[in-house]
C-alpha cells in the first residue's frame, strides 16, 4: 500500500510540474509573438491602383472611365496577402474599349525591411478608335525600405504590342511624349518619383496619359485627360495613431444590369479618401449630365471627401449630392438626393453620424416621401422591384467597418418594360467612412 502511494504522489507531483512547465512555454510564445510584431521595421504603407481614370474636363466618359477597378493600398498593409479588384470588360464608345481590367495591391514587412507593390493591368486596349491599341498595358509600382533607406521604381511595368498612329511602339523610355494628331499627345509610361529616401519614399506609374490640346472628332473637349493602367506605391516612417478611409460616388450599379448600362453608370464623380487623409483639404468631384436612357437621368452630382484632423479628433467624412434626379422612366424622381457618413476618433472612441442626408421633394411611383424619412426605409416599385430609402449601415463602436449610407437602392426582382434583368441593382448618393487604430 505505501508503494501505491508514493506512486500516487509522484504522479500528481509530474503533472503539476508538466503544467507548470506548459505555461511556461505558452507565456514565452505569446511574449516571441508580441516582441515580433513590435520590432517589425516602423513605418506604414501607401498606395493604391485602378485601370482607367477620365477627368471631370473629359465630360460623359469621366464616369464610365472613373477610377475603374480601383484599390486601396491599406495604410497598415495586406499582412503578406495580395489583394484584388477587377472588371471583366469596358466600354466607353469611341473613346477607349478594353477587356479586363485587374488591379492588385501587395505588401510585407519584416523587423528590418517593407516592401508594396502594386499593379494595374489593362488587356485588350482600345483607344481613340484604334489611335492607341496593345494587347496588355501593365503598370507596377514597387516601394522597398530598410531601417535606412527607401526605395521606389517602375520595375515590371510594360507594354504587350503597344501601337499608336498605327505604328507599333518598342521599349518605351519613361515619360515618352508622342504627337496626337488633330487631338493633342500622349504620354507614355509616366514615372513619378516622391519623397526624400529617408523618412519618405513614393512613385507614381501611368502607362498611358492622353491630353487633349485641340477640338477633335471624338467631341472631347480641350482639357480632357485619360489614364490608362494606374499604380501608386509609398512607405513612410510616420506611423499614426488612427487611420481614415471612405468612398463616395453619385451612382453606380452592379453588374447584373449588363455590361452596357454598369459601363454608362461606372462609379459618377467618384471620389476618396487615403488611409493617410486628405492633407488638411477637401477634395471634390463632378459630373455634369449623367443619362442613361430611361433608366437613370441626373442633372448635376457632386461627392466630397475629407480625412485628417479636426478640433473634434480625427475625422473621416464623404458626401454625394445629386440633383435633378429621374429614376427608371419617372418612377422615382427627386430634386435633390444627399448622403453623408462621418467617423470620428476621439480620446480612443469612435463615433458615426449620418447627420445630413436628405432628400428634397423625393416622389416615388408618384407618392412623396417625407423629407424625414426613416432610415432603411422599403418602398414597393410596381411591376419592377423595390427601393430602399435613406439606406443606413452604422458599425458598432469599437468596430473596424465602414459607417455606410445609400440614398436610394433600388432591387430589381420581377421582369420589367425597362428590360433589366431580375438581381440588377442601381445605387443613387453612396457615403462611407471609417476610422481605426493603426
Amino acid at each position: 500500500m505505501g508503494a501505491a502511494m508514493d506512486n500516487a504522489r509522484l504522479k500528481r507531483h509530474l503533472a503539476v510540474w508538466a503544467g507548470l512547465l506548459l505555461g511556461m512555454a505558452l507565456v514565452v510564445l505569446a511574449g516571441a509573438g508580441e516582441g515580433e510584431a513590435a520590432t517589425q521595421l516602423k513605418g506604414s504603407f501607401r498606395g493604391n491602383a485602378y485601370g482607367t481614370y477620365a477627368n471631370a474636363q473629359a465630360g460623359p466618359v469621366a464616369a464610365t472611365l472613373g477610377r475603374s477597378a480601383f484599390i486601396p493600398c491599406p495604410c497598415n498593409g495586406t499582412g503578406g496577402k495580395t489583394l484584388s479588384n477587377s472588371v471583366d470588360s469596358l466600354d466607353a464608345g469611341e473613346v477607349l474599349r478594353a477587356g479586363a481590367l485587374r488591379s492588385t495591391v501587395f505588401t510585407r514587412k519584416t523587423s528590418t525591411s517593407a516592401q508594396v507593390r502594386n499593379t494595374s493591368t489593362v488587356s485588350g486596349l482600345n483607344l481613340l478608335d484604334g489611335l492607341i491599341t496593345a494587347d496588355a498595358v501593365k503598370a507596377v509600382a514597387n516601394t522597398t525600405a530598410d531601417a535606412r533607406r527607401i526605395r521606389s521604381s517602375a520595375a515590371g511595368s510594360s507594354f504587350v504590342d503597344l501601337r499608336v498612329d498605327g505604328r507599333r511602339v518598342a521599349d518605351v523610355s519613361p515619360n515618352t511624349r508622342i504627337d496626337l494628331p488633330g487631338l493633342g499627345y500622349v504620354i507614355l509610361k509616366n514615372v513619378v518619383p516622391g519623397g526624400n529616401g529617408r523618412s519618405l519614399g513614393k512613385v507614381t506609374v501611368e502607362m498611358i496619359t492622353v491630353v487633349v490640346t485641340r477640338q477633335n472628332e471624338f467631341g472631347l473637349p480641350v482639357g480632357a485627360r485619360i489614364v490608362v493602367a494606374h499604380a501608386y506605391s509609398g512607405f513612410s516612417r510616420n506611423q499614426p495613431e488612427v487611420i481614415v478611409g471612405g468612398q463616395a460616388y453619385a451612382a453606380t450599379a452592379n453588374a447584373a444590369v449588363g455590361d452596357s448600362l454598369q459601363n454608362r453608370i461606372g462609379k459618377a464623380a467618384f471620389v476618396v479618401i487615403g488611409c493617410e487623409g486628405t492633407g488638411g483639404k477637401v477634395r471634390t468631384n463632378n459630373v455634369q449630365a449623367l443619362s442613361v436612357g430611361d433608366v437613370l437621368s441626373i442633372g448635376t452630382g457632386r461627392t466630397t471627401a475629407f480625412g485628417g484632423r479636426r478640433d473634434s479628433g480625427t475625422v473621416a467624412r464623404t458626401t454625394a449630392t445629386v440633383q435633378d434626379l429621374r429614376l427608371l422612366g419617372g418612377l422615382i424622381r427627386a430634386d435633390a438626393v444627399k448622403a453623408v457618413a462621418q467617423d470620428t476618433f476621439r480620446n480612443g472612441r469612435r463615433t458615426s453620424s449620418t447627420q445630413g442626408t436628405e432628400f428634397a421633394r423625393l416622389r416615388v411611383a408618384g407618392l412623396p416621401v417625407p423629407v424625414d424619412v426613416r432610415p432603411n426605409t422599403r418602398l414597393d416599385l410596381p411591376g419592377i422591384g423595390y427601393v430602399v430609402v435613406n439606406e443606413q449601415k452604422i458599425p458598432a463602436a469599437n468596430s473596424d467597418a465602414r459607417t455606410q449610407v445609400n440614398g436610394l437602392r433600388v432591387v430589381v426582382t420581377r421582369n420589367n418594360p425597362l428590360g433589366l434583368p431580375v438581381g440588377a441593382q442601381i445605387v443613387v448618393a453612396h457615403a462611407d467612412s471609417r476610422v481605426a487604430r493603426f
